[in-house]
């Protein structure tokens, strides 16, 4: 099976749980605990490393964390041999989750955290411009100087000032 479909399973799964909001918040928030700490992905990805001994690992770091439908998912996710997968996995699983409910994901990069008006303006700017529904994915990252970052699909909005910066300078070398 692919990571694609894989994926869809997921999400299925998810979507047939009674408290399908509560197990797609806090399966996505265990992918990125994952995915931002390279020592767990080392241990995850090690074929040499026995599946139970990672679920058991899995089960305790989260078990009093997370409902138990989530922890079945990462143990699932895990055990099938899709560690090396995690972000794909993370990216997709967003991304049917939103097209479910009639929207497009868009992964929003800024160096500080949006508030809740910024949110909404940035949502109805981007559903003017793709005339649909838009759920935001948010990341922060300390090494933006400023400015802000939005893909969608294949699309990318880049208003970092890093990016400006690397035009200026491609310019400038240039000449």
């Amino acid at each position: 099976m692919n990571t694609e479909s894989f994926s869809k399973g997921l999400v299925e799964i998810i979507s047939s749980s009674d408290e399908s909001a509560k197990v797609e918040l806090e399966f996505l928030q265990v992918l990125q605990a994952l995915n931002s700490n390279s020592d767990a992905l080392d241990v995850f990805r090690n074929f040499g490393i026995p599946a139970e001994l990672k679920i058991e690992a899995i089960s305790k770091i989260f078990s009093k964390r997370v409902t138990s439908m989530t922890l079945d998912l990462v143990t699932l996710t895990i055990s099938q041999g899709f560690a090396d997968n995690l972000n794909e996995i993370e990216q997709l699983v967003s991304n049917f989750i939103a097209e479910k409910r009639g929207a497009a994901l868009a992964k929003v990069v800024s160096a500080v955290s949006l508030d809740s008006t910024t949110q909404n303006s940035l949502k109805k700017a981007l559903k003017t411009k793709l005339g649909r529904n838009v759920e935001l994915s948010l990341k922060i990252d300390p090494d933006v100087i400023g400015g802000i970052k939005v893909s969608i699909g294949e699309r990318t909005f880049d208003s970092l000032l890093s990016s400006k910066f690397s035009e200026i300078q491609t310019v400038l070398e240039g000449r």
